[in-house]
């Protein structure tokens, strides 16, 4: 095998340990899933929602700059690790400049610090006045709740209650 066999062999051994350990290390310390936002179309958000039919969905839309957004964020998490296993789905959709790659870092950092690896955490690509004009509203936070059969149970914008959404989707849960 020549110098550069040899390379090329060291080399893709070495990524697939690293790949490995990566792979593997979280699950053998039982780490939350590492963050991973990736940026949705409304189009495509729509069609994520409507994927999850027979489940209960909580669609949390919220901005690193909105206090108000992340003071209730970590309700969302809890109620994720409350009802993951018994139908339930949590979707974080951040509305930040989706070309701003500081607001991007400050996105990730957020969600890691709130231990939200296991939710569906998406950057909403629109630009505000698209999404503003398709939710109804002038900014976040906004929390839309879906029944099983995809229907909208519940919107909460401006004064966003996660007692009231607990208590909504405690119920839908039952159905």
């Amino acid at each position: 095998m020549g110098h550069f066999g040899r390379t090329l062999f060291g080399l893709t051994t070495l990524t697939v340990l690293a790949l490995w350990l990566t792979d593997a290390a979280p699950a053998r310390q039982g780490a939350d899933p590492a963050i991973r936002v990736d940026k949705i179309k409304y189009p495509d958000l729509s069609k994520l929602v409507r994927s999850h039919k027979g489940k209960v969905v909580v669609v949390d839309f919220w901005a690193d700059f909105c206090v108000p957004c992340k003071r209730e964020f970590p309700h969302l998490v809890e109620l994720h690790n409350k009802y993951k296993n018994d139908g339930f789905v949590a979707v974080s959709v951040a509305l930040d400049d989706p070309a701003d790659a500081e607001a991007r870092a400050r996105i990730v950092k957020f969600l890691e610090k709130q231990n939200a690896g296991g939710l569906t955490n998406l950057q909403l690509d629109e630009p505000s006045e698209l999404w503003q004009r398709k939710l109804g509203v002038a900014g976040p936070p906004c929390v839309y709740v879906f029944n099983r059969e995809g229907r909208i149970a519940g919107k909460w914008d401006d004064n966003v209650d996660y007692a009231e959404i607990a208590k909504t989707v405690t119920e839908l849960m039952k159905k």
